[in-house]
This record gives C-alpha cells, sequence and structure tokens, in this order.
C-alpha cells in the first residue's frame, strides 16, 4: 500500500509541523517519510526528496503510485533500467523535463503532489479513471491534501456536514465528482491535475476518454486478449498477490489469464480467495468456482458467508470510511479482505469493474431498432431476456417506439388513459427520502436526474458506454474499497481499469459487446480455451439482494426504534414518513422492491453515524444551517 499527504501555507509560514495527529492516520499505509521546504511539507510511501547537498532547485514528490510504463519512461528520459527507483522518482524525473504535461507520459494508478520549489507551485494529480483518490481542503492561507478524509479530519479540517452531500447519501447515489460528505473536503476528479500556489488555486482536465478508432475486425479478439493479458501482468510484481474470485465471467476471467502467465514464467499458481454461500437458497456459483479451481490449480481459500448480516461491524466500518457511505454489500467484501490479510497476502487482483469497462453492449438493441433490423433484435432480446429471467417481449418492447404505427398508438394510448387510469406508485425510497427543505436546498431530484441512465431510445451503444465509463460513481466506488482493503493491509489491483484496455473497449462497435444473445462478447471469445466453456458461457450471476434482504429484515425492530428516539436527529436530513414506510416494506418480502430495503440499510447508517458523531460535531454543522 501507498499513500500522500501534503501542506502549503499559502500565506509563506513555514511548514515546521503537522497539526494534529493527522500523519499518524496513515502509519498502516507504510508512510515514514517527510520532506518540508519553507512553507511545504509532504510525507509518502512514495517519494521523491532532494539530497542535503544538491544544488539544484528542489523538486519533492509524495504519490499515491503504481505506474504500468515504467520501461518506456526510462526510454523517454534517456535512463538506465533501474527497478529499485521509486515511481515518486520517474514522476519528478518527467515533470523537471515536460513541467505540467508530465501527466500525459503516465500509465497507472496514481494520485500525487509535487512542490517545485523554483516557482513555489505545488501541483498534482488523480489518475485517468480515479483508483487512487485524492481528497483537499484548500483556504486563502492554507492548502492540505491526502490519500484519505480522515487524514484530512484528524489534521484539523471542520467536520461540517455538506448539503449535497448528505442528501446524495440518503437519495443513494453520488452525483458528482467532487463533493463529500464533509463541506470542507473536496475530491480531485479522475483525468484532472491541480496548481496550487499562494494566490490561487487551479483545477482542469488533463485527459479525457473519448473513442478511438477500432482495429479490423479479425483483430478484435487477439487484440483484446493482448491487452487483458498485458494489464493482468503489469499487477502481479507482487509476490504475495493473491486474487479474488467468485466464478462468474469477470474474476474467472483474471484469474484464468493469472494462472497462464504464471505458467509461462514458471511461478507458483497465485492463492484464490472465495466467499460461499452453501446454505444460502439460490446461491449458484459453487460449481463454478471449482471448476476454475481445479482448471487454474489455485490454492484456494473459501470464506463461508452464509451469515453475513449488513450490519455487521457498523462502528468500526462507518471510522474506516471516515463517515457514510454508499456500498450494501461492502460488510462481506471487508471481510474478505480481512481474511487475505490474516493469511499473508498484500495485494489483490478483482475483478470490479468487468461490467462497465466491457459493458453488456444493451444499446445495440437501440441501434438494432433504428435500423429496423427486427430479426435480429428479437434474437438478441431473447438472449438479454434469459440473463435477467424476464421475457423476450418485455425486453424487445420498449424499442418497438421505431415503429412509426406502434408509437402513434402508445402516443394515443397514453393521451387518452390519462390520469383517470394512473396509479400512485407511492414514495421512491430515493429522493422522496430526503428531507423536504434540505431536498429544496440541494435541487436534489434535479442532481439526481442528472447521472440518471439516458432511456433515450435513440442512444447509441458507444454513447452509453461513455456515460457509464465516465460516471461519478466510477471514482466514489474506488474510494470506498480503497480505504475498506486499506484497514487490512490490502491493496487492490484492477485489470479492467487498464487505461489502454478501456480505451480500446470503448471503441468496439456493439456486436463486439452483444451478440448472439451474449452479453461482454469480446471478453467471451477472447477467453475460449481459457476458461472452463460452462464459467465463460455462463448467462447468469448471483443476486445478493435475497440474503440482504434478509438479513435486514432482522433488524426490523431496531430500525423502527431508531426512527422513534432519534426523529429530531434525523428530521433535518430524512423525511420521517418515507422512511416509515420504507422500513414498513422490510415484512413484504420480494413484493417490497429493492428500492425501500436498500433506503432502510442508507436509515440505518444513517442513524448510527449522527447518534456517534452527535457530541463531536460542532453546532455550525446543522443540515438546516441553523445552529443546535
Amino acid at each position: 500500500m501507498t499513500a500522500f499527504a501534503a501542506l502549503f501555507h499559502r500565506d509563506g509560514r513555514p511548514a515546521d509541523r503537522w497539526p494534529n495527529s493527522g500523519l499518524a492516520s496513515l502509519r498502516q499505509r507504510g508512510v515514514s517519510h517527510v520532506a518540508r521546504n519553507g512553507p511545504v511539507m509532504l510525507a509518502g510511501t512514495d517519494m521523491e526528496a532532494p539530497y542535503p547537498d544538491t544544488a539544484r532547485p528542489v523538486l519533492i514528490v509524495a504519490a499515491d503510485v503504481r505506474l504500468d510504463n515504467r520501461t518506456e519512461i526510462e526510454s523517454r528520459l534517456g535512463l538506465p533500467p533501474y527497478p529499485h527507483l521509486p515511481d515518486a522518482s520517474l514522476i519528478a524525473a518527467l515533470y523537471d523535463r515536460y513541467g505540467q504535461d508530465c501527466t500525459a507520459y503516465l500509465l497507472g494508478d496514481f494520485a500525487f503532489l509535487l512542490w517545485d520549489e523554483k516557482e513555489r507551485t505545488l501541483f498534482g494529480a488523480r489518475d485517468h479513471s480515479g483508483v487512487r483518490p485524492f481528497y483537499y481542503h484548500s483556504t486563502p492561507r492554507l492548502f492540505m491534501a491526502a490519500t484519505t478524509i480522515g487524514t484530512l479530519l484528524q489534521s484539523g479540517v471542520s467536520p461540517a456536514i455538506d448539503d449535497a452531500g448528505i442528501a446524495d447519501f440518503v437519495a443513494g447515489a453520488v452525483a458528482d465528482t467532487t463533493s463529500t460528505l464533509y463541506r470542507h473536503i473536496r475530491r480531485l476528479p479522475p483525468g484532472h491535475n491541480i496548481l496550487v500556489t499562494e494566490g490561487d488555486v487551479r483545477i482542469q482536465r488533463y485527459w479525457e476518454l473519448t473513442p478511438q478508432a477500432p482495429p479490423p475486425e479479425k483483430d478484435w479478439t487477439d487484440h483484446f486478449r493482448h491487452l487483458f493479458e498485458q494489464a493482468v501482468a503489469c499487477r502481479m510484481a507482487d509476490a504475495s498477490t493473491g486474487v479474488l474470485l467468485s466464478g462468474g465471467l469477470d474474476s474467472s476471467s483474471i484469474a484464468m489469464t493469472a494462472s497462464r502467465i504464471g505458467e509461462a514464467h514458471d511461478r507458483p499458481p497465485l492463492p484464490s480467495l472465495s466467499m460461499t454461500f452453501d446454505a444460502t437458497p439460490g446461491w449458484s456459483d459453487g460449481p463454478f468456482l471449482q471448476s476454475v479451481v481445479q482448471a487454474g490449480r489455485f490454492p484456494a481459500q473459501y470464506l463461508p458467508s452464509d451469515d453475513h448480516d449488513p450490519l455487521r461491524d457498523i462502528d468500526t466500518t462507518l471510522d474506516e470510511q471516515a463517515g457514510l457511505y454508499l456500498a450494501y454489500n461492502h460488510g462481506a467484501s471487508r471481510r474478505l479482505y480481512h481474511h487475505a490479510g490474516r493469511a499473508g497476502i498484500t495485494s489483490l487482483l478483482d475483478g470490479h469493474g468487468g461490467d462497465e469497462v466491457v459493458s453488456h453492449g444493451f444499446g445495440r438493441l437501440n441501434e438494432l431498432a433504428m435500423a429496423h433490423r427486427w430479426a435480429s433484435l428479437w434474437r438478441e432480446s431473447n438472449g438479454v431476456a434469459r440473463l435477467f429471467g424476464g421475457s423476450t417481449w418485455h425486453v424487445a418492447a420498449p424499442h418497438l417506439d421505431h415503429v412509426m404505427a406502434i408509437r402513434k398508438i402508445r402516443q394515443r394510448w397514453r393521451r387518452m388513459s390519462g390520469s383517470s387510469l394512473a396509479v400512485s406508485p407511492g414514495p421512491d425510497f430515493t429522493t422522496a427520502l430526503v428531507a423536504p427543505d434540505l431536498a429544496r436546498r440541494t435541487a436534489i431530484r434535479a442532481r439526481q436526474e442528472a447521472i440518471a441512465p439516458s432511456r433515450s431510445a435513440y442512444q447509441t451503444e458507444q454513447q452509453r458506454h461513455l456515460a457509464i465509463l465516465t460516471g461519478p460513481h466510477q471514482p466514489y466506488a474506488f474510494e470506498i474499497l480503497d480505504r475498506a482493503a486499506a484497514a487490512a493491509g490490502i491493496e487492490l489491483l484492477f485489470p479492467f481499469y487498464d487505461r489502454r484496455l478501456v480505451d480500446f473497449c470503448l471503441s468496439l462497435p456493439s456486436n463486439a459487446k452483444l451478440a448472439k444473445g451474449y452479453p461482454r462478447a469480446i471478453l467471451r471469445d477472447a477467453m475460449a480455451g481459457t476458461l472452463p466453456e460452462p464459467v465463460r458461457l455462463r448467462r447468469d450471476k448471483f443476486d445478493f439482494t435475497g440474503q440482504f434482504r434478509a438479513g435486514m429484515a432482522r433488524h426490523r425492530t431496531h430500525l423502527q426504534s431508531v426512527l422513534d428516539g432519534q426523529a429530531d436527529m434525523l428530521a433535518p436530513y430524512l423525511d420521517l414518513s418515507v422512511a416509515r414506510a420504507a422500513i414498513a416494506r422490510l415484512d413484504q418480502g420480494d413484493a417490497g422492491g429493492t428500492t425501500p430495503l436498500f433506503a432502510a440499510w442508507r436509515i440505518a447508517l444513517l442513524g448510527r453515524w449522527l447518534a456517534r458523531s452527535a457530541d463531536s460535531i460542532p453546532e455550525t454543522v446543522s443540515a438546516c444551517g441553523r445552529t443546535r
């Protein structure tokens, strides 16, 4: 694990000490180096700092970084291969040569800050997908930044609650890439850099994901396989690396690719770690999981998880996450990370992002309808229906608006039915859960609608794919995963988010993503001969909702007591009548739907967080802008 922190007294005061106990919070991540220069102090695991006798102007770099293109950078700079040279030193050398354009030559996962003594500037950047976190606090006199929110809070930054941040939590979706739960702490968006001087803080985009021209169709599968193998190999450098394995397509593809790479280099197989749910109805992953373990000869470790409680260790997780967070199955993943840490594993290959990066290709259905290719639309809809357990008609019907006659009939029916036949659906348990006053101040409905998936019948697959890859939920998920894994001493590695693979997958046309009823077709094609066939052609995926529902139902009485006993505390954030309706739905099983189920979890977290914070949150924190 690596991490960084930086402090810049913009008023020129010398940085002779770090405030409070902020740096102590990063010791578990290996931060042990500190460098000072005038008004600046930087700390990190991976650092480049000047030697005392150097005559050149000082460049100090503190970085949370894992570079994929060290050899390319060394060649560009004319440096001899030096495997023990810190990645931060390569960033410093690139900056020395190219200045703020240095980010154009970085490939990997990174967040860093660099102090340029000559220019008296603090320059930093976050990687293209936001895999590494970057939080900062800025005032006219002081700038601070760190890998974690906790570092800033423990360094004296106010924990005053941000209206938009807490409204997003209550509604159940993060709506931007900059806000946090705390008013005075911000996030640097992915693909952006930051330049801090005594008089200004400037943030600008240095990279934007844009579709490229794909290679010839005959090369698609081979090119994907090459990029995927490269992405996995780049992340296997550590001898204590393991692989998360569920038996699904994504994790199995990574595991078996890692197995092939290991065999080619005469390395022992990586240990695999898996959660099992043998006593849970509907768990179908077991046979697929075992077939991969046997094929890859993995030394497998299993963590039985049938007794998973969504609210287990709630106080500990709130501390680890430095507040509220949106990750409903976080507890199960957290247990697996700690199991890995106890087994001596320090990094884990993780299949997170396979759905988003490769894409299911569902936008192809729009494209087929726009081209009036009805037979192909029906065939692909049939495959999608089998994936989700619905009917082919249910999948295909929304796309029939491209037939003028059907569109006119539907429009006429909607006008005729009007409001007289409309049935009130009740609260949506997302934006409706937000307290009315908070909802008005934050325009929460408009915030959430701005990030909602498009329902346009004219959206192409590439447009849909791009919207998913650049949505605010992507970096937010990385931030939660980073904090959870770091608490167990684990670094997570995400092969699917290798930038070269992301670029390539976005460039592919829709028939490479959805073909013959199979979503993520290019991945399946590339894994032919590598994955066991039942896994490669698997359509289903275990749905954790039933287990989550059973766990939450056990807390129904407690949740009701939280609403009753903490009504005054919760009222600035929750519409209490909607909250009670959500908890009442826990008795209805599957008929209650998923949105009230997840709302109940958010209510539980909010209630516990507010109760624990009641004695420490300052008066100015009140969500309604009133002191308490």
